[in-house]
C-alpha cells in the first residue's frame, strides 16, 4: 500500500506513539515496576465520587441520557456546556466572552491539530510555523503539522537555583518574530517541565503577538480555573489575539475527550467548521457529565479543595525521593510550578537521555527521554536536550520509591566512568 506524504508523516512513529504503546503494553503484560512516563491523571477519590454523583443523576433523567447519548450536538460543542463555561470565566475573571468565544473539539490534541494546521503550513505566501517561544514543550505538539517543518522553538535562558534547582526563562533577548510565524504558542503550567511562564513574560508575549497581528496560544490544561494543578497566583488572560485552551483530562475525565478552546469568534467558527468535515459533532456524554460541576461550583470546589492539594503532596513526596536517591550526581530539578511532572536535568550525562530510557525501561521502569520535547529546535547538536527525563509523580507512593530507587542507581551507574572528571554546566 501507498500512502500519501501525510500518511507517511504521521505513520513513521512519531514520538508520541511510541509513550502511548509504552505506557500500554507495559500496563498489559503487567510487569513494570514503576509508570513514571505517562500523562494520565490521578485518580483521586473525592473527584471520582463528584463525577460518579453526576453520571447517577444523569442516568436518572431520561430525557438528558438519551440526548446525551442519542443526538448530535452542533459542532461548535453542546450548547449548555458552552454556556457554563461562558459564565464560569465571566464571573471569574470579567472577560465578557459570549458562547461564539467557544468551540469544543474531541480533546485538546484534536483541537490542536486542528488549530495549528488552520494557522500554519502551506500558503500563498510559503510555508507558515507555529513558534514556541520556551523550549522544551509539550511532546504532543511535535508530529501535529501536516507539512514538514511547521514548528520552530527558541532556546531558553537557564537559571540555575540553590545546588539542585533551575528554571527556565523566556529568552526575549533572542527571540525573533520572523514574516514566516502563524502564532506564538505556549503551555502554562508547561508539560513536561512545570514550569509557569511569569504573568510578565505572558504580557511580553501578548505584546509581541499583537504587534505582528497573530494570535498567542496557550495551553491551559492544567492551570486555572481547573483543574488548578498549579502552585503560584498566576491566572489566565484573554484578548482578541489570545486562544486559550482547557480540558476535562486533567480533572480527572480523560476519556471524556473534551477539549475547550477560548477565542475570537473568527477562529471559534474556523474550528467549529474543522470539527464539523473531521467529526460531524463535537463528543456529547462529558460535556453533559461536566456541564452541572462548573454550573453549581462543585468542580471549581474540588479543584480547590482535593485535585490541587492532592499534586502538591505528590510533588513534595516526590522531591524528597529525588533528593534521597540521587544524592551524590550533579542533578539538578526544573523548580516545580504546576503539572504533575519533574523536568530531572543531568548535566555533562556521559550517555543520552534516550540510551538513559532504554536502561531504564528494561528494569521495568518508564519515563521519557528529553529530547522528544523540542520540537522545532534548529539546534540539534545542544547537548542539554540529551540531559534530560520526564517523571511523571502522580504514581503511588511504592512506584516513586522503587522507580527512583532504580534511576537512582542507573544516572549513578552513567556517572561512574567519569568520576574522576570535573562535571561544569553549561547552561547554553
Amino acid at each position: 500500500m501507498q500512502f500519501s506524504n501525510f500518511g507517511r508523516k504521521i505513520t513513521t512513529d512519531p514520538s508520541i506513539v511510541e509513550l502511548m504503546d509504552d505506557l500500554g503494553n507495559a500496563l498489559a503484560k503487567g510487569d513494570h515496576v514503576a509508570m513514571l512516563g505517562g500523562g494520565n491523571p490521578a485518580a483521586i477519590p473525592e473527584v471520582q465520587s463528584l463525577f460518579e454523583t453526576h453520571m447517577a443523576r444523569l442516568l436518572a433523567n431520561r430525557d438528558e441520557f438519551r440526548a446525551a447519548i442519542t443526538n448530535y450536538d452542533p459542532p461548535q460543542g453542546h450548547p449548555a456546556f458552552i454556556q457554563a463555561i461562558v459564565k464560569l470565566l465571566n464571573d471569574q475573571y470579567g472577560w465578557g466572552i459570549t458562547p461564539a468565544n467557544v468551540t469544543i473539539t474531541a480533546g485538546s490534541q484534536t483541537g490542536f491539530f486542528t488549530l495549528f494546521n488552520l494557522l500554519a503550513g502551506e500558503s500563498t505566501g510559503g510555508t507558515r510555523r507555529i513558534l514556541f517561544p520556551l523550549t522544551p514543550e509539550y511532546i504532543g505538539y511535535a508530529d501535529q503539522g501536516i507539512t514538514d517543518d511547521m514548528f520552530v522553538s527558541a532556546k531558553p535562558r537557564i537559571e540555575t537555583r540553590g545546588d539542585h534547582g533551575f528554571k527556565y526563562m523566556v529568552d526575549f533577548d533572542h527571540l525573533k518574530i520572523t514574516p514566516d510565524i502563524a502564532a506564538i504558542c505556549v503551555s502554562r503550567p508547561t508539560n513536561p517541565t512545570g514550569n509557569v511562564i511569569t504573568n510578565e513574560e505572558l504580557q511580553r508575549l501578548s505584546e509581541l503577538a499583537d504587534a505582528h497581528d497573530i494570535p498567542l496560544i496557550i495551553d491551559n490544561a492544567y492551570g486555572q480555573p481547573f483543574p488548578g494543578v498549579i502552585t503560584g497566583t498566576a491566572q489566565p488572560i484573554f484578548n482578541d489575539n489570545i486562544v486559550l485552551s482547557m480540558s476535562l483530562s486533567k480533572v480527572g475525565l480523560p476519556s471524556s475527550r473534551v477539549g475547550i478552546f477560548v477565542s475570537s469568534p473568527g477562529i471559534a467558527a474556523a474550528m467549529a467548521k474543522a470539527n464539523t468535515v473531521m467529526s460531524l459533532a463535537s463528543p456529547t456524554l462529558g460535556q453533559a457529565l461536566a456541564k452541572a460541576t462548573i454550573a453549581d461550583g462543585s468542580l471549581i470546589k474540588a479543584a480547590r479543595d482535593h485535585i490541587q492539594p492532592h499534586y502538591r503532596r505528590l510533588a513534595e513526596y516526590g522531591q524528597n525521593v529525588l533528593a534521597r536517591e540521587l544524592d551524590g550526581t550533579p542533578y539538578r530539578v526544573h523548580e516545580y510550578e504546576g503539572a504533575y511532572f519533574f523536568w530531572l536535568w543531568l548535566p555533562n550525562l556521559p550517555i543520552t537521555s534516550r540510551e538513559l530510557y532504554t536502561r531504564l525501561k528494561a528494569r521495568g521502569v518508564i519515563v521519557v527521554p528529553g529530547e522528544y520535547f523540542f520540537p522545532g529546535l534548529t539546534d540539534r547538536d545542544w547537548r542539554h536536550q540529551h540531559e534530560c527525563l520526564r517523571l511523571n509523580f502522580a504514581r503511588p507512593q511504592t512506584e516513586i520509591d522503587a522507580g527512583v530507587a532504580i534511576i537512582g542507581e542507573e544516572v549513578k551507574r552513567a556517572y561512574s566512568s567519569v568520576t574522576s572528571k570535573k562535571i561544569s554546566i553549561k547552561t547554553n
